[in-house]
């Protein structure tokens, strides 16, 4: 499904700290070119470079960090985000929640821990193109995964759509990038008392009419 952006805004919730953590309400509109439908979401983006409360609240979660491993221990342990995403140098590794193909949130019996990273798929890993720091396309492309699955976009596309979307990656085909072994980010246990937060659903919503013009604004 051919999907293009109207709009992504960023609103900050925190101030951004010295480590590099911040939290963004982020609202963005994605456009099917041909039907000319609008799917508007909106979602809390959390970079949670050392663990923190934020971190549970957050629908997208990014950190520092190294592969698959990685980003699923990440996912385990806040299950109620729907992308989570590590990164390092050029390379970022991007994962859905665990069984859910649309942006509702985890689906029930999905669970915690362990058990959710067990059944989400798999991880998607891009790679940036071209020179420069590549921190802020990390969290526009997290943003843009969440709004994708939004949208309806199946899991086993969400890597293809998300690039079409953000010309700075490119999605690397299974296989070419290697597992990583290393981590800044040590995620901490989810409460067990908050594990119902797995059955969240996203703040999310779809429009077939247009919508109010937004301000543009780089993640």
């Amino acid at each position: 499904m051919p999907l293009a952006v109207a709009s992504l805004t960023a609103t900050a919730l925190t101030a951004d700290r010295a480590d590099g953590g911040a939290v963004h309400r982020v609202r963005t509109v994605l456009v099917d070119p041909v039907s000319g439908a609008l799917t508007v979401d909106e979602h809390v983006r959390v970079r949670c470079s050392a663990p923190t409360g934020w971190a549970l609240l957050g629908d997208v979660l990014i950190a520092p960090g190294a592969g698959a491993r990685w980003a699923a221990r990440l996912a385990g342990s806040c299950p109620g985000a729907l992308v989570v995403a590590v990164h390092h140098g050029a390379r970022c590794w991007l994962r859905a929640a665990a069984g859910r193909e649309s942006g509702l949130g985890p689906g029930p019996g999905s669970g915690s821990g362990e058990a959710a990273a067990a059944a989400a798929g798999p991880v998607v890993v891009f790679e940036a193109i071209g020179t420069g720091r590549a921190r802020g396309t990390w969290d526009r492309l997290a943003s843009l995964a969440h709004s994708c699955l939004v949208a309806g976009v199946p899991g086993t596309e969400l890597g293809a759509a998300v690039a079409a979307l953000e010309p700075a990656v490119g999605s690397l085909p299974p296989g070419r990038a290697g597992a990583g072994t290393r981590s800044a980010y040590r995620p901490e246990a989810s409460p067990s008392s908050r594990s119902s937060r797995s059955s969240r659903s996203s703040r999310s919503r779809s429009a077939s009419a247009p919508v109010e013009p937004d301000r543009p604004a780089e993640a």
